[in-house]
């Protein structure tokens, strides 16, 4: 009977934004597109283990990639991410960031994310 693979060994420390998947495959495949995508949902996790700076960097870099696209559903994806994981922290910030999501979902008809911005902007009441 063959015995089960040994699992990789796990490096000790916390895991942070130069230890979690990066979305490296996305720019190696030259998929720039996709690459807003890859970052938020790193800096979701980022932001979930404690790794805020690092959380803070992919979201700026994901503006970056979108402001120059244009890519604006990503920017409004990116505003309402922002608002959503700082909310505690910068509340002055994250009401320019709603106001500005809601801007950018108006005006390029992104209605599917009316539910998130109403559920973001009851939070930071």
């Amino acid at each position: 009977m063959a015995r089960p693979p040994t699992p990789p060994a796990r490096k000790t420390g916390p895991p942070s934004r130069s230890t979690s998947p990066p979305p490296h495959g996305l720019r190696k495949a030259g998929t720039t597109h996709h690459l807003p995508r890859g970052l938020l949902t790193r800096a979701g996790y980022l932001a979930l283990i404690g790794d805020g700076p690092g959380a803070r960097g992919d979201l700026a870099e994901a503006w970056r990639i979108a402001e120059a696209g244009p890519m604006p559903l990503f920017q409004a994806d990116i505003l309402l991410t922002r608002a959503r994981l700082f909310f505690r922290a910068q509340p002055e910030e994250v009401k320019a960031d709603l106001a500005a999501a809601r801007a950018l979902i108006h005006k390029h008809g992104y209605h599917r994310r009316d539910g998130e911005l109403a559920d973001a902007a009851a939070v930071i009441r």
